[in-house]
């Protein structure tokens, strides 16, 4: 299954160069009025989920978004989980 992360991750992907033109053109205070006006609207045209603000880290295993290790992908619980079982070398419980 497919998270919606993943979705939105390949539809910035797909739009980001698009994106970033219009947003160069539209913040240039060098050009005309009307050049910038007309490339803020064609960036207003372009999907919402293509936003970057719109992609959200998931966890690959379980899809829990909130306490996400952005490095692996995983929530805290799953992380905990598999270095507990020795997945990741390098890590250990802390006991004191």
């Amino acid at each position: 299954m497919k998270s919606i992360d993943y979705k939105r991750r390949k539809s910035f992907a797909l739009y980001e160069s698009r994106r970033k033109s219009l947003q160069s053109v539209a913040t240039n205070q060098n050009l005309e009025v009307s050049l910038r006006w007309w490339a803020q609207l064609e960036k207003s045209k372009l999907p919402r989920q293509s936003s970057l603000s719109r992609v959200h880290n998931y966890c690959i295993d379980t899809n829990r978004s909130r306490s996400v290790l952005s490095f692996y992908k995983l929530s805290r619980l799953q992380f905990r989980r598999l270095v507990s079982k020795g997945f990741f070398s390098g890590f250990r419980k802390a006991c004191w």
